[in-house]
């Protein structure tokens, strides 16, 4: 379009010196026409895109996604094929992936209906502003918001469209665009290869007997030690304690909890189930504390919640008072005992 556009500047140009021969209206012209084409190169995208026009073509020109829903504003930046978040923070680098997919593809279904016009009007105080652009400039920016399980959406000021993403129109597009930098974080916990492991820590704080150290010397000779009792263990299985070390070759969460209350964050964090340290021969240390994931509000005497979800439980890292998601399967190959260490 822009190039049709420009073509025709062009031949208008060169009809207008056939019909001219004043110098000084040439220039005149030629300067006109070359202002256009730059405002069209520059401004072109956003000033043609059309009223439903929410998609894009090519998602590998996006450089700069800005993400903002009145409270925070984020922008992700991309420095050749990384995405950043807010400077130097390596994003995820999936999860970035996905939601341009889904707003590359996403469609007008049919115009808001007349009857949501006021839950729309009241959907405003929590919509997602989203500008993307490339290296030239913005391609789109538009406002997107759920109105009644309907997912609506503005470009500029016009009119809503319920909107979906094609090729895949149930999936949930604000599952995948978050104003909160915590989103677009990355989701490993711990990355140490078995060679580089000085020890390791398992606290259970429900059974403390159960709780062990494993520690490895210079010459990567093992041992481990009950904290409890405080016996040590020398003979022990190679094969499983370095099976033990590769588990922590990568240790991943779900996400962070971005919807959870200040209060109930800080209610959660008293109560750890479990305390793992890993220390590195370089003498970096992390620790990661799980939290049971509470299922309702009953507590019992110690202030426990009485229904727990076995499935996924809460993760807090070093001292980061932000809490993440995890699955128990992910750390239930983590949180053994002695016995598991020793030679059959």
């Amino acid at each position: 379009m822009q190039l049709s556009l420009t073509v025709l500047l062009g031949l208008f140009f060169l009809r207008y010196m056939q019909q001219t021969t004043n110098r000084k209206q040439v220039f005149i012209a030629l300067g006109l026409i070359l202002a256009a084409a730059v405002l069209l190169l520059f401004f072109g995208r956003s000033l043609l895109v059309g009223a439903t026009d929410f998609g894009f073509t090519d998602a590998n020109r996006v450089r700069r996604i800005t993400i903002s829903d009145g409270e925070q504003q984020l922008q992700l930046r991309r420095r050749g094929s990384v995405w950043y978040i807010e400077g130097d923070r390596v994003a995820q680098q999936e999860r970035v992936a996905d939601a341009l997919f889904a707003l590359q593809m996403l469609q007008v279904k049919y115009p808001l209906p007349d009857e949501y016009t006021e839950a729309y009007g009241q959907a405003q105080s929590v919509a997602l502003h989203v500008s993307i652009s490339d290296w030239i400039g913005r391609m789109r920016s538009y406002t997107l918001c759920a109105v009644d399980t309907l997912p609506v959406g503005t470009i500029y000021t016009g009119k809503p469209y319920v909107l979906e993403v094609r090729g895949n129109e149930e999936l949930d597009i604000f599952s995948l665009i978050d104003a909160n930098p915590l989103f677009w974080y990355k989701t490993v916990a711990v990355s140490m290869p078995p060679s580089q492991v000085a020890s390791v820590a398992v606290e259970d704080l429900s059974k403390p007997e159960r709780s062990f150290r494993l520690s490895l010397d210079t010459l990567g000779q093992a041992t481990v030690a009950e904290l409890y009792s405080g016996k040590v263990f020398h003979q022990l299985n190679d094969d499983r304690v370095q099976r033990y070390l590769s588990y922590w070759r990568e240790v991943n969460f779900e996400r962070y909890a971005t919807n959870l209350a200040r209060e109930d964050a800080e209610a959660i964090a008293m109560n750890p189930a479990y305390l793992l340290t890993i220390e590195g021969k370089d003498g970096s240390i992390r620790t990661l504390k799980l939290f049971y994931m509470p299922l309702g509000d009953a507590l019992d005497a110690f202030g426990r919640p009485t229904k727990v979800d076995f499935n996924r439980c809460y993760l807090q890292q070093d001292d980061d008072p932000n809490l993440a998601i995890a699955l128990w399967v992910d750390f239930d190959l983590l949180i053994k005992d002695a016995n598991f260490f020793l030679t059959e």
